[in-house]
Parts: structure tokens; C-alpha cells; sequence
């Protein structure tokens, strides 16, 4: 059976930013205001679903939002709060399911999500109920930002890869296997840790995501009650195209519309 998130990144979690430390957010971050001001929005209260570590939550801080962040794993969001709490950063961090949002500083004028996180939603309707949760925490005009891995990219074997050779404290192989008839990708990860004190820790985790298909995403989008809905190749502001690996979603809480708590 497919793992969730939650058991998926226990372990990893406090080496979890080591395992990212290339990764750049701040690119990342200038790419999310690019899709802003695209919009012309300019939000003051933001939630970072599936936050992970907080990383992306302390971006969007840095960039003058007031943040709260959500992850399914007790241990991210563990290692997130540690974080805040020593560079005193006024972010808030609770542990929830995707699609059990429910949050008391709703409503937001942001969302998102970013780093295939809901690619982890390896069931449809899970999906589909996490849009409408997001939907019920945005203020009207509000935005939804949020990124997913491609059926292209997880058939085409793109997690497979390894720093086997390198003098990193951390060293890591992974190894993908895609089952078309499910659109499923198990994510088969080896970890290797060395510690500082020249001790090492071996340990394994089993990773699943689901390949959603725009046209789908699109409706979920939809039936969830937002409007505007934009889809770009990755990084740019270009519509996707066949060998899009990953894909960016933008989409409106209508202006008109109330947020709810149903």
C-alpha cells in the first residue's frame, strides 16, 4: 500500500533541509511574486500547505506576509517550529491533513503550495476535498499557487538519481518505478547519514505520487469554486507544453464569493 507523507517523512525530517541545502528558494520565491504580479496581487496573509520544514513559509515572510503554515507530518513541522523559534519568526505551524483543512486565522489572501507536495494526495478525491478546503480558507479575490510533478516527468524516471560519490554528510540514492494502469511512482530512497561525530545512519523510506493530469486538476479546480485558473511550464509564464515536467496552477477565489467553513 502507498505511504502517506506523514510516514513517509519521519525519518528524514531533521535532515531534511541538509537534503534540500541546493535547492534554491530564493529563485523560487521570485518566481511566486512573477505569478503575483501577474495578478496584481498583493497579499498581507499567506498559508504554506504542506510546509514541510517551513523554508517556503520563511520566504513569504521575508517577503512581508503574516504566515501560517500546515503539514501532515508531526516531524516537519517539529523541525519548522525549531527553526522559527530560533530566528524568532513570528510564523505559526500546525500539524493537518490536506484535505481536513481547518485553520481559525482563515481566511487568507494566499495559498501555497509548492515543491510537487500534493502530488503526495495519491487519491483523487482527496484532492479534489483538499481544493475545497483551500477554497473555504481564501478571502474573496484570494489566490491558490501550487505546483505539481507531471505524468511525463514520473514516467520518464526524473526522481531517479544520487550523490554516491560525493563528500556530502548525507548521501542519498533514489529509484523510481511507474505504474501506468494506477498512474502511481513509488520512490524507493536510500539514505546514508555521517555525523559529525563520524558515526553513521542508514536508513531507507518509500515515497508515492500520484500523476495528475491538467484537464483533471483543472476540474477539481473548478468544482471547487475557482475561477481564473492559469497553468504554466514550470519557472515561466509559457502555457505547458509535452515535455513539461513539472507544472505551476494559479487559481481565483472568486472576488464575489465568501469563504466558508463547511
Amino acid at each position: 500500500m502507498p505511504m502517506s507523507k506523514q510516514s513517509a517523512f519521519q525519518p528524514l525530517a531533521p535532515l531534511y533541509d541538509t537534503l534540500m541545502q541546493g535547492v534554491p528558494y530564493e529563485e523560487w520565491a521570485r518566481y511566486l511574486q512573477r505569478l503575483l504580479q501577474e495578478r496584481q496581487a498583493h497579499p498581507k496573509r499567506a498559508l504554506d500547505l504542506a510546509c514541510g520544514t517551513g523554508n517556503v513559509a520563511e520566504q513569504l515572510h521575508a517577503m512581508g506576509m503574516e504566515v501560517v503554515g500546515v503539514d501532515i507530518s508531526p516531524a516537519m513541522i517539529e523541525e519548522a517550529k525549531r527553526k522559527a523559534a530560533q530566528r524568532q519568526l513570528p510564523i505559526r505551524y500546525y500539524v493537518q491533513d490536506a484535505a481536513e483543512l481547518d485553520l481559525p486565522e482563515a481566511p487568507f489572501e494566499l495559498c501555497v503550495s509548492l515543491f510537487d507536495s500534493l502530488n503526495y494526495i495519491i487519491e483523487p478525491k482527496r484532492l479534489a476535498q483538499a481544493f475545497q478546503r483551500v477554497a473555504n480558507h481564501l478571502a474573496a479575490g484570494g489566490l491558490f499557487i501550487f505546483d505539481l510533478n507531471t505524468e511525463y516527468a514520473l514516467e520518464n524516471r526524473f526522481f531517479d538519481q544520487n550523490n554516491l560519490g560525493s563528500d556530502e554528510p548525507l548521501l542519498y540514492d533514489w529509484r523510481s518505478t511507474y505504474f501506468p494502469e494506477k498512474r502511481l511512482c513509488r520512490v524507493d530512497m536510500h539514505f546514508i547519514w555521517r555525523a559529525p561525530d563520524g558515526s553513521q545512519k542508514v536508513f531507507e523510506e518509500v515515497h508515492w505520487q500520484y500523476a495528475y493530469r491538467e484537464q483533471e486538476v483543472r476540474a477539481f479546480l473548478t468544482q471547487a469554486g475557482f475561477d481564473q485558473i492559469a497553468v504554466y511550464h514550470a519557472y515561466t509564464l509559457r502555457p505547458p507544453a509535452p515535455y513539461s515536467d513539472r507544472l505551476f496552477y494559479v487559481a481565483r477565489r472568486p472576488a464575489t464569493s465568501k469563504p466558508s467553513r463547511e
